[in-house]
């Protein structure tokens, strides 16, 4: 379940299926007037990406 208004810097998310992976570099809290507004979870090949453990 990645919200990207949960997500932290540093992190990797993941695409279980083809492997795609995703780090975070700036988190929404640190957007300005923190306009990062998601409300879906992102998601790739039809399914949630998931934190790379």
């Amino acid at each position: 379940m990645a919200s990207c208004s949960e997500m932290k810097v540093g992190e990797v998310y993941v695409c279980e299926d083809c492997g795609l992976e995703l780090q975070v570099l700036k988190s929404c809290a640190d957007s300005e007037a923190r306009a990062c507004s998601c409300s879906e979870p992102l998601s790739c090949c039809g399914e949630q990406l998931v934190l790379k453990q």
